[in-house]
């Protein structure tokens, strides 16, 4: 396979305009006119370009009009790196023996990138463009995988679904895993060292001492969709990893709930600029909801997981060490449903980007459905919240009692209840009332 990616001229079916374009970048005497010439060559590649250099990321005050204002602008690294990005980001490539969804595996590559944005603004404010192409092109090995051999990709598709880890599974089938093809792709294609490290290391365990974009996609690449896996023991590795790349880069547990908050519209916007299909907004909010619904059920398992822990640690010995548990796996629960929350609202940000692009019939129509399965998920999310909340402090009471553990899928039916009879969103502080059911 490693062979094939050095020695094939036809990786990922390049258009004619950007494979002359790479070929051009090893010469020495290579320039930004003759970049913005080559670009020209093709229409649809000159009119991705100017779309993103006029796009909102960039912020600019005039528009841009020409290539060449383009790559003056951006730079010819920038340019090569989006056109390669915008030239090889296409759902239709994905063929359906693949097994694998087209738009919504466009969807996660979007997050990431949206994501590493995100993070970079707040760690590295001057690095946001870098870690914004670093994170559009991490996942070049699986496209590679998907364009040229999606019969061979469903295998590892069935793999997975299997329970089998994803390198794991591509080693199986291919004899190499999805980083180090694209590692290899990334370096044929003469790409900047900080992309290439990202598309090698982005599954590996991080480091403090590592470079910050490198860890920067590896955090977005966690926080993504689907990155969570579907029981208890994967949402305990799944949040450990999120908080250990985290402390890698000095973010704290409220950095991370503000980006996941904000990554469902900024992807849709990222889509929106780059001319990428990711679905419409009611795919979108459909997908969203049914990663609503496996985290309820995975938050479901928890709970009840949990509850038989701590009944066990109460009939063998209230200790100290017990109670700590019940807060570690409470902590846990609440960091976990935070997340959904903020993921919730992310929902209704995409109608208001409908909205904006002047879609009212359509907006219109779809807006009371949308707005109700919302409103009710982030009603039995703030139940759920609160009902932590009120067995949380274990300095208040002396024990957390069985009777009281066993009975919270019944406490928080009954709160759900009453906040049916309130008007509007109850959150947290403003549902004391109910605390005394």
């Amino acid at each position: 396979m490693i062979d094939q990616i050095r020695n094939s001229s036809d990786l990922l079916a390049l258009p004619q305009a950007l494979s002359e374009l790479l070929r051009e970048m090893d010469k020495p005497d290579f320039s930004a006119d003759q970049l913005a010439n080559i670009i020209l060559k093709d229409p649809a590649l000159t009119g991705r370009i100017l779309r993103m250099a006029n796009s909102s990321f960039y912020n600019r005050l005039s528009e841009i009009t020409t290539v060449h204002g383009a790559v003056q602008m951006l730079g010819v690294t920038t340019v090569k790196c989006l056109a390669l990005s915008s030239s090889i980001l296409h759902p239709e490539k994905i063929r359906a023996e693949s097994g694998v969804e087209p738009n919504e595996y466009f969807m996660k590559v979007l997050t990431v990138a949206a994501a590493a944005e995100k993070i970079a603004a707040r760690v590295e404010p001057e690095a946001t463009e870098e870690a914004f192409i670093a994170g559009l092109l991490h996942d070049v090995g699986t496209m590679l995988f998907l364009y040229h051999y999606p019969d061979k990709y469903s295998k590892v598709v069935k793999k997975i679904e299997q329970g089998r880890d994803i390198l794991e599974a591509e080693v199986d089938v291919f004899g190499v895993d999805h980083c180090d093809a694209g590692y290899h792709l990334a370096t044929k294609w003469r790409l900047p060292e900080f992309i290439c490290a990202a598309v090698r290391d982005h599954h590996t365990v991080g480091d403090p001492k590592d470079k910050q974009i490198t860890n920067i996609i590896r955090l977005a690449s966690i926080i993504s969709p689907d990155s969570c896996g579907s029981n208890s023991s994967d949402i305990d590795q799944w949040l450990a990893e999120v908080m250990h790349m985290a402390s890698c880069l000095s973010l704290s547990k409220d950095d991370i709930d503000t980006i996941s908050g904000s990554l469902l519209s900024w992807t849709a916007s990222v889509a929106d600029y780059l001319g990428i299909d990711i679905g419409g907004h009611e795919e979108i909010l459909i997908r969203a909801n049914q990663q609503i619904w496996q985290a309820y059920l995975m938050v479901e398992n928890l709970f009840r997981e949990r509850q038989e822990l701590n009944r066990r640690l109460l009939d063998e010995e209230r200790t100290r060490g017990a109670v700590e548990s019940k807060n570690v796996a409470l902590s846990t629960l609440s960091h976990y449903l935070n997340n959904a929350a903020m993921a919730i609202y992310g929902r209704s940000q995409l109608m208001r980007i409908s909205l904006g692009r002047g879609e009212t019939k359509r907006v219109t129509e779809d807006l009371p459905a949308a707005l109700d399965v919302i409103d009710s998920s982030i009603k039995k999310i703030v139940a759920v919240l609160h009902e932590i909340k009120d067995i949380s402090p274990m300095d208040e009471v002396q024990y957390l009692n069985s009777s009281k553990a066993m009975d919270l899928d019944a406490r928080i039916a009954k709160r759900l209840v009453r906040m049916e009879d309130s008007s509007g969103l109850v959150m947290p502080a403003e549902a004391e009332e109910y605390a005394g059911d």
